[in-house]
This record gives C-alpha cells, structure tokens and sequence, in this order.
C-alpha cells in the first residue's frame, strides 16, 4: 500500500498589514521530506508518517511548507508557488491508496482565500472520489464546506497550548489505515458553532474547555464514532469563513455523526458565556502595578496584543515606550523584531551604547519606529535567529533579527539570562508556554495593543458572517450544517 503525504500551515492574521513572503517558509520537496524530517519532528506530519509506516504503507512525500513563525496574509504569488510545487509533486505518483495531509485550518492570502479547501479540492480532483483523504488540522482551523466536502475525515489538536501535535497526526493517518486495512467507509458530519474565542480564553487544562474535552472522549467512545473534534476558529482572521466547529467521523453512519456533531455543538454553546480569561487579565498599567505589590518574583507579564504566535509582527513597542516612562527597573522585555537595529547594535559592539531607531510605535503602519538609547548587554545566534540583548533605562531588552515564538526558554538562556534576576518578564506571547511554568511565580496577561488585541468585542470586523457571538449578543440559533 501506497499513501500520499504533505504539509502545508500557517496561522494568516489578516489584521497584521504585513504579507507573509515565501522567504517566511521552511519547504521541503519530495524526497526531503523524508530525509529533513527533523525540520518537522514536533509536528502532525510526524505522526503521520510513524503511523504509517509502523502499519508497513509506503510513504509518497509531496512537500512541506512550514513557517519560520506566523503572520499577516501570504501573499498571493507565494501561496501560489507551494500550491503549484505541492501539485508538481502530487501529479509524480501514478498509483496510491489513500492521501493523508498536516494542514493548519486558518491559512489565508490576501485573496482572503481558503487554503485548505482550495488545496483539499485540487487534490480531489486529481486523485479522484474514490481514494480516501484524511487530514490532521491545528485546533484553531476555521472548517470550511469545501474542506469537508473534499476530505473524508478530518481530526484536530485537543490541547492549547498544543502539545498534541505528534498525536493528532498518529489519529490522522489511523483513520485512513483503517479505511485501507478494515475497508470501512468513513463518514463525517459537522456543525457551525457561530463563535470567535481566543486560545487566551480556551486552554484545554481550564474550564470550560476541559469539559466541553470529556464531551469529546464521551462521543469517540461510542461504538462506530473514530474521532470527534472541536475546531475553534481564529479571531484575527477577518473572513467570512471563520467559526467554531464540531466535527464527528463514524465508521459509514452519517445519521450518527449527525447526531453526535449537533450534540457537540449544543454543549458548547451552552457554555458560550464561561469563555473568560484563564490567566488574569489587566490593562497594562494595572497588571505592572499589581506585579510589582508581589512578594516572589519573577512575575510575568504577557504582552499579549503583539503575540507572533498568532500572526502578529512583534515591532509594536508601546508597552515598552510605557515601561521606560513611568521608570521601571529590574524588567526584562521581548523580543522586539527589528532586523535593522540588530544589525547596528552588533557594529556597535558588546558594552557599547547606541542611538537605535527601533520597532514600531503601535498599531498604526504609519507610526514610525522610535528612538531609544541601549548598551548592548549580549550578542547571540540561536538556531537561525541573532538577538542582541540591551539594556534601555534599567530595562533588559531582547531584540532579534527575526519573529521568535516566545516558546523555548533555550533561546533566552543563550543570552546569558537568569530570569531570576528579574521582577517582571514581559514576553510578547499569548497563553504562556508551559515550559516557562516553573520560573514563574506569577502570571498575569496584559491587554495590550497589536494585532492580536484580546478584547473580541471591540474588534473592527467588516467580513465575518454576523451575528457571531461575542461581538452580537445572541441566545438563541438554529446551527448551520457542513454542506
């Protein structure tokens, strides 16, 4: 047996200004995919292909297109090329069973397109209605028809922050084994939830999404059910197809994923109004008030309007123009993106202190980069980034050539950081990473300005379908089915 494999994500904020280019991807093609599989190690496609083999399926590598981070819509001749690279590589094969794709769900151009219907029906049409598709999807994919008209099974991540990667990608590639080796047939149903939710508002370890998570564990017991997912949206995306989704996959009994998508969809809806913060949440001058009154510290403090984990372009420097004004010390903040001044502060050399331009004062594209004097403190390259950590008035900052995911405490250590020495680390993030946990004392996010404004309900959407809750108030609805 023979299976078709890819990888195409990106998380596209559409109220970022910033295209995301091509030179933002990591792509691999054809047989490195296999060969530079650490490139994706911590993601589905690994599953996928773990699964796969373990069940001895020949593994046909098509590409992968992973982003160096997330960010604004891609652009149209980008989008373009690994479509047409991914379609090159697709047409190769001549004989395969089934076809089983790592797509994010909230990839978007700046044709406000959706890619993953748009490549899930060119795949379609190219390997025809008789071979089985399935596909692992991020927890935050906006489900569209097209996705679930062209795909016989999709399944999504259960954990935010997503630690499930490699899990959700070993559920992928099972239903399909299954399809192939038990020559079941997979039907899937699915509901519209209309509802936009921050991952800020729905770690899957706190209320309400651990429960509305025992509803899903309930249903994937019942007997014909494979699996069931909870798709959440994503609230940055300003397209017509963004909602929440319940999704269930059955072995060939439509009337009981009917049955069991609308229930899953009932129970979420019910709990529309127990979405709150599950880290508490302050405007910044209160949150830096209310950390500074702690007795242990490091507290941290979450910049959570200009996280680049969900597409934000990390340059707003407002908090830290807020922070240098009102004289606080003892703080470490980042990282700031700003290749240019990196460049510049390195010239200067270590222990030096330089005039920089840096950033971008806030979420105005016409707002400037401002002025700030900083002595250079460290110099690094971790992996593919350089960073230069400054200090600005009593303020350690982290500035780095490229976005950085503030995921991986390695990368701030390879600055030479304690993050003991500090009463306030302020990351540019959003639900703070769990291996960050055991350094913190406390955690507070701060609602901050960016392209990743928390507050949903005072969001400028202009293409959403309305009403959608919280931006309308609405109690009472008949769900839309997946056509």
């Amino acid at each position: 047996m023979k299976v078709i494999v890819g990888l195409l994500h990106h998380e596209s904020n559409s109220f970022n200004p910033e295209l995301t280019g091509l030179d933002e991807f990591i792509v691999l093609k054809g047989k490195e995919v296999i060969e530079k599989s650490r490139l994706y190690e911590r993601a589905s496609l690994k599953g996928i292909i773990d699964t796969l083999t373990k069940n001895n399926i020949e593994i046909l590598p098509t590409i992968v297109a992973l982003p160096t981070s997330e960010g604004g819509l891609v652009k149209r001749e980008a989008y373009e090329y690994l479509k047409d690279a991914y379609i090159h590589e697709l047409k190769k094969y001549k004989n395969y069973d089934g076809v089983c794709l790592d797509l994010h769900g909230s990839m978007t151009t700046e044709d406000l397109i959706d890619v993953e219907g748009d490549i899930l029906s060119e795949t379609r049409k190219i390997v025809g209605k008789d071979i089985p598709i399935t596909v692992s999807l991020d927890m935050h994919a906006m489900v569209t028809d097209k996705m679930m008209k062209n795909a016989n099974g999709l399944v999504s991540y259960r954990t935010a922050p997503h630690i499930d990667k490699y899990e959700t990608g070993v559920r992928a590639a099972t239903m399909l084994v299954k399809v192939l080796k038990e020559k079941i047939e997979l039907t899937m149903e699915g509901y519209k939830i209309p509802f936009l939710v921050s991952g800020e508002r729905s770690e899957t370890d706190k209320y309400p999404m651990n429960e509305l998570l025992k509803k899903i564990e309930e249903v994937d017991k019942e007997e014909k059910v494979i699996y069931s997912s909870y798709c959440l949206g994503f609230p940055w995306a300003d397209v017509e197809f963004n909602t929440v989704s319940s999704i269930v996959v059955t072995q060939g009994d439509r009337k009981l994923a009917d049955k069991k998508a609308r229930y899953l969809a009932e129970e979420f809806w019910k709990k529309r109004y127990d979405f709150k913060f599950t880290t508490p949440a302050y405007s910044l001058e209160e949150a830096l008030k209310l950390a500074m009154k702690e007795k242990e510290f490091p507290v941290f403090v979450i910049d959570s309007g200009d996280n680049p984990g969900a597409g934000s372009n990390q340059k707003i420097v407002e908090p830290l123009i807020y922070l240098k004004e009102h004289g606080y010390k003892e703080v470490l903040y980042g990282s700031v993106c700003d290749e240019e001044a990196v460049e510049k502060l390195i010239k200067e050399g270590v222990g030096k202190q330089k005039k920089v331009l840096l950033g971008q004062k806030n979420t105005d594209p016409n707002s400037g980069k401002v002025e700030f004097i900083c002595k250079v403190k460290n110099v690094n390259k971790y992996e593919d980034v350089t960073s230069v950590l400054v200090d600005i008035n009593g303020i350690d900052v982290i500035i780095s050539d490229k976005k950085v995911v503030m995921t991986e405490p390695e990368f701030v250590f390879s600055l030479g950081i304690k993050l003991e020495d500090y009463k306030i680390v302020m990351f540019k993030s959003g639900y703070l990473d769990p291996k960050y946990k055991p350094y913190a004392k406390k955690i507070m996010l701060a609602l901050t300005p960016g392209y990743t404004f928390q507050e949903l309900e005072k969001i400028p959407y202009k293409r959403v379908k309305r009403p959608i809750f919280p931006v309308d108030r609405m109690d009472e609805i008949e769900f839309e089915k997946y056509n």
